[in-house]
């Protein structure tokens, strides 16, 4: 066998790829509010009810607050692609992909040494506030992945199809994961001090999260060559039979809250404590082999124990935790209807991902229009920055509200959106 067509190779890794991703179905505390996402992220400091749970539970102790507040079914949904994008694709559903464009995507892929891939997904089942207590409960659905350069080629020319000269290809540092989690959090915020002009709060999040699902897999040394294709692509992932808890553990979360006047500074440390691991005796390993070379072809797809899992994949799991993350905002009204905000976060890397690493975002919102409230912000985060807005509609206490943002990150879009059609402040 002299070459692999692009045609098979992409089949063949697109498989590699929904196989494994096919189980990867994760994060904390999802977020519950559309406002939060319109306003670039900017809500440490502004956070109320119930909302203050994931955000801050400090702003539960503070003068004004709202006393009641609940929801339930609240949605949030990102993803994208980078540093080409689903935008990228779309002009050629359909369509033959021209060479030209394949070459100066690859070059671009090559050049941010690999295709990235992101989805998450967060419902927040019930969220409640009474007094100073806040009470949240959601689930959250996570996945990532790397494409490296070497695989990008292979799906996108076959490995003589780009020059048509056969050229060797590897596929280190392709993975793929994800996680399914459901966690609860109980707040309370406590008024610490009250002069003249000037008031104090703190609070804390205790949270218990139990992992749901989870699959990791990533590539242990696959290579397409003139004569063959020998693909190593192991993966480790829940058992099918085992239950619906696969790992669990405890969270502390702490914050404080400083209001003078107009203006509001919110500070928090996520996960100050963290006690979550995974049960590895629920998990099982398949080793993913493939190999062709047009007279033997061999397969192994056979799950077998974690224990035969390479040491890396095997190290790369029990590392996958929740990690210590650190915001501090402030918010400052402009007037009685218009609020501005902004925010500034940084997590600790190499853990489970909720979001980018940097964020520094900032908003407005306008509430002069009867029964509307419009809000608009822009956020620098790791790799790019974004633009988001929203608007929601209130009768009463009630309110639907809707937010959306468009991230730019490494050259590739990701759009998102939080939506909250039962909001009671």
């Amino acid at each position: 066998m002299r070459t692999l067509s692009s045609r098979a190779c992409r089949g063949l890794l697109t498989l590699v790829i929904l196989a494994t991703a096919a189980r990867v179905t994760a994060a904390q505390l999802p977020n519950a509010s559309p406002a939060a996402t319109a306003l670039g992220g900017a809500f440490t400091a502004r956070a109320q009810g119930y909302d203050a749970v994931a955000w801050n539970p400090a702003n539960l102790g503070m003068p004004g607050h709202t006393s009641f507040s609940f929801t339930a079914a609240a949605l949030s949904l990102d993803g994208g692609m980078d540093p080409i994008s689903l935008n990228d694709f779309a002009p050629y559903s359909g369509k033959t992909l021209p060479d030209a464009v394949r070459a100066q995507w690859l070059q671009t892929v090559q050049d941010k040494n690999g295709e990235n891939l992101t989805g998450n997904g967060g419902v927040t089942l019930l969220g409640l506030s009474v007094a100073n207590f806040g009470l949240q409960v959601g689930s959250f659905v996570s996945t990532s992945g790397t494409l490296s350069p070497g695989m990008f080629q292979a799906m996108m020319f076959g490995n003589a199809g780009r020059t048509g000269s056969v050229e060797n290809l590897t596929f280190a540092g392709s993975t793929v994961q994800g996680a399914l989690f459901t966690s609860g959090g109980l707040s309370y915020g406590r008024k610490l001090l009250s002069a003249v002009g000037h008031t104090i709060s703190v609070g804390a999040t205790f949270k218990y999260t139990v992992g749901n699902a989870m699959a990791m897999a990533q590539d242990n040394g696959s290579v397409v060559s003139a004569n063959s294709f020998d693909m190593k692509y192991p993966v480790v992932y829940t058992r099918p039979d085992s239950t619906v808890q696969v790992g669990s553990g405890f969270g502390l979360d702490l914050g404080g809250t400083w209001k003078q006047d107009k203006l509001t500074v919110g500070a928090t440390i996520q996960n100050v404590l963290n006690t979550f691991a995974w049960d590895t005796t629920k998990f099982l390993a398949k080793p993913e082999n493939a190999f062709f070379d047009g007279t033997t072809n061999t397969t192994d797809f056979n799950d077998q124990a974690f224990s035969s899992a390479p040491q890396s994949l095997r190290d790369r799991l029990t590392a996958y935790k929740f990690k210590p993350a650190i915001a501090a905002g402030m918010a400052y009204d402009l007037t009685h209807s218009t609020t501005l905000s902004a925010d500034v976060r940084k997590a600790v890397t190499g853990g489970i991902s909720t979001g980018p690493d940097t964020h520094v975002g900032a908003g407005i919102e306008y509430r002069g229009i009867p029964l509307l409230s419009l809000r608009a912000g822009g956020a620098y985060i790791t790799g790019g920055f974004g633009v988001s807005g929203g608007l929601g509609l209130r009768l009463g206490p009630y309110e639907l509200g809707v937010g959306g943002v468009l991230l730019s990150a490494n050259g590739g879009k990701q759009p998102g959106i939080a939506l909250n059609v039962l909001s009671i402040h």
